[in-house]
């Protein structure tokens, strides 16, 4: 996020007072930390969710967590940037700062572009526990998660070599030559549209998977919209790609403002994007365990018996449970049930009984399977062993 430009777009003192003054260096603070901190309340939710209810983090939490490192040093810079005019015209801009600006503008940029894919990588992690059973799609993603990085990573390493020495590269004034003014804004351009790709790539492929799972349909819908969020981040990848070409502009301090903010905007959806599919089940079992614990123990006093589709108890641990409301006996029942056990009506009572008992627990179990897995994809601990090998197997295959 730096500029070639040189004193030379300074205009002589007479055209001076007829060019414009304004700037946008209050709605750019503006904009860029309140996105910093929406990200942050997200990223803390979805990691406070995560050990409140004993769950250790996992490879996608700790990238995650850099991802929003990186968010916050390129908005600290982007600060800096616009204490020393940044946001204003060039001829507004102290020359003396020129230098400092270019500086600033690589860091800031290298650090926005590491805060974009390390936030696109921390989902597509999370995606791979997701798809332990479908090595194509497996091999797809781990395709799709390294040629995004490598392209990403070039567009970092492109804005501190594409001159020589490497301090021309923020300070024009320096003796040395450098790439033709439109190489390096053209590779800009394209790592970003690639790296949008890959958004929405990401953000559609938990459809197939989700679609298939034996699940009710409204659920199947919130599973899948929740991790297609991405689209959003790929919706602010287009527009912040769209800005790239105003790095060559002369009046760059000015014109790049909006792609300080468009940059900042990707990485911070990406985050949020990324975290409300974690944050969903979290809060669904928080959901569950308030009710399982609402239903025990008004069992202990009205007479209700909590019982998974295994035939475990309140406390066997798993999400989908089948509640059976035990009901007060009758003096007729009580009769029946002391003194005539071999009544006819009695036995097939309790045979029906026992039927539909098994016949849910059956059409139950497929659907607990399902939401297990992903549950186990985007939030287990590894606790379990059957966590633990789906977490080993899904990250070094």
């Amino acid at each position: 996020m730096s500029s070639n430009a040189t004193d030379g777009g300074v205009p002589p003192p007479a055209a001076y007072a007829n060019l414009p003054h304004d700037d946008k260096r209050r709605s750019t603070l503006l904009s860029i930390w309140c996105l910093a901190a929406l990200s942050l309340a997200f990223l803390v939710a979805r990691l406070l969710c995560k050990l409140c209810t004993r769950r250790r983090l996992w490879w996608d939490d700790h990238v995650m967590v850099l991802a929003w490192a990186a968010l916050a040093a390129s908005v600290a810079l982007s600060t800096w940037s616009i204490a020393l005019g940044e946001g204003q015209h060039v001829w507004d801009v102290d020359p003396a700062h020129f230098g400092r600006l270019g500086l600033l503008g690589n860091l800031t940029g290298t650090f926005s572009i590491l805060a974009a894919v390390w936030s696109k990588t921390s989902f597509a992690l999370t995606l791979l526990r997701l798809l332990s059973g479908h090595p194509r799609l497996r091999a797809l993603l781990w395709l799709a998660m390294g040629s995004m990085n490598v392209a990403m990573g070039l567009n970092a390493l492109f804005l501190w070599v594409r001159c020589a020495p490497v301090a021309k590269t923020w300070n024009p004034a320096v003796p040395g030559t450098c790439w033709a003014p439109q190489v390096y804004p053209i590779y800009g351009v394209f790592a970003a549209g690639y790296s949008a790709v890959m958004d929405f790539v990401l953000a559609l492929l938990p459809w197939k998977i989700v679609w298939q799972l034996q699940m009710r349909r409204p659920e199947k819908l919130g599973v899948a919209v929740a991790m297609s969020l991405g689209v959003v981040a790929g919706a602010t990848a287009i527009v912040k790609t769209s800005q790239i070409p105003t790095l060559s502009s002369p009046d760059f301090t000015y014109v790049m403002l909006p792609l300080v903010v468009w940059g900042a905007a990707e990485s911070a959806v990406t985050i949020m994007a990324a975290s409300i599919p974690v944050l969903r089940v979290l809060l669904r079992d928080a959901h569950q365990l308030t009710l399982r614990h609402y239903i025990v123990s008004a069992g202990t006093g009205g007479g209700t018996d909590v019982r998974t589709a295994d035939g475990a108890g309140a406390g066997g641990g798993e999400e989908m449970q089948s509640v059976v409301r035990r009901e007060q006996p009758t003096k007729h029942r009580r009769d029946v049930e002391h003194g005539i056990d071999d009544d006819d009506d009695e036995r097939a009572l309790r045979s029906v009984g026992s039927q539909q008992t098994v016949r849910t627990a059956r059409e139950t179990t497929s659907k607990e399977g399902d939401m297990c897995s992903i549950r186990v994809a985007l939030c287990d601990d590894g606790s379990s062993q059957e966590g633990q090998l789906r977490r080993d197997d899904a990250f070094y295959k």
